[in-house]
């Protein structure tokens, strides 16, 4: 894929600058193009969301706290849709403690955005926002993202590539069912969630085509919180492929302040369980989602990998600016 003329000016580290500019410069077209209103939230936070799987990094004012910084600017902007503007989008960092690698960095710049509509409605946004930039960016080889995108769904994919559906099974039967088929790298320890996301990883992600990017559809309730019920084991939510790496992740928002409440309350005591540090609930938060009549989908867009997968990079740290790794 070649880009445009123009940006092919000065040194490669000049070079990333301009194309990091105008990608920004591409999304900021679209959304403004498409009636969205550009808000900025708070980078630092009284609280953070329980999720079991994501560290927040602690900060510490004046022998004051711990406060955290965001891992993502959702609960803010969730707060904002009770002012009156149904879309809304957002370019931030965010951050989170994680092992930096190939395709993580502590610090990351994230796309995100919500609106009217559901899952459905922001996965077709996805396609339109990423060909559009394309289009802006890129003179040649188009056809790589040339739209529709194809969609799968989760179990689906499962039952074709491993003969198992995880979302019929207990932890005990997903367990047996993996070593039945001689499934390696079990541990006793191993969660539902654990297990799979190591099939996921290992048997299904693999075997499945990279010629064009594509979705997956219809996740865990396990391993969504804020995502609206589409059953009773799974949530409307979708993740994109580019090259085999997650770009994007999206979903029709839980809006039921109750069960808000009791997932919150449910990741809370997996995190106490297991020894990591809890937190309280957000209490605006939730009053917020209680001022919403929906339905509403948001998306968050990993901007450092999405240039990874447009430019043909394999590590982040290609596409970063003087990376700072803890």
């Amino acid at each position: 894929m070649t880009v445009n003329s123009k940006l092919k000016v000065g040194n490669s580290k000049l070079n990333l600058l301009r194309f990091r500019h105008q990608l920004m410069k591409a999304i900021r077209d679209y959304f403004s193009g498409s009636g969205y209103l550009e808000v900025e939230t708070p980078n630092l936070m009284k609280t953070a969301a329980p999720d079991h799987n994501i560290e927040p990094l602690k900060v510490y004012v004046d022998g004051k706290g711990p406060f955290f910084l965001h891992t993502s600017p959702e609960m803010g902007m969730k707060k904002l849709l009770q002012n009156g503007h149904k879309r809304i989008f957002q370019i931030c960092k965010a951050y989170r403690v994680e092992e930096s690698n190939e395709v993580h960095n502590t610090e990351f710049t994230m796309l995100e955005w919500y609106r009217e509509g559901t899952y459905l409605d922001a996965m077709e946004e996805v396609e339109e926002l990423i060909t559009f930039v394309v289009d802006r960016l890129f003179t040649d080889d188009k056809n790589r993202f040339a739209k529709p995108w194809r969609v799968y769904e989760l179990s689906d994919l499962f039952v074709r590539m491993t003969g198992i559906n995880p979302f019929e099974l207990t932890r005990e039967g997903l367990c047996s069912a993996m070593q039945s088929d001689g499934f390696l790298g079990i541990d006793e320890k191993d969660t539902w969630n654990d297990l799979f996301f190591k099939l996921f990883i290992q048997e299904v992600g693999p075997k499945i085509s990279q010629e064009a990017p594509y979705f997956i559809k219809d996740w865990p309730l396990s391993v969504s919180t804020m995502a609206k019920k589409k059953d009773a084991n799974r949530v409307e939510r979708f993740e994109l492929y580019i090259n085999g790496l997650e770009i994007a992740n999206g979903y029709t928002e839980l809006l039921d302040v109750a069960e808000q409440r009791q997932r919150l309350e449910r990741d809370n005591d997996e995190r106490g369980a297991s020894g990591k540090h809890t937190f309280s609930v957000d209490e605006e938060f939730l009053q917020a989602l209680g001022r919403l009549h929906g339905p509403y989908a948001g998306v968050s867009v990993g901007v450092d990998r999405l240039l990874m997968a447009l430019l043909g990079k394999q590590h982040i740290e290609d596409v970063l600016i003087n990376r700072v790794i803890p």
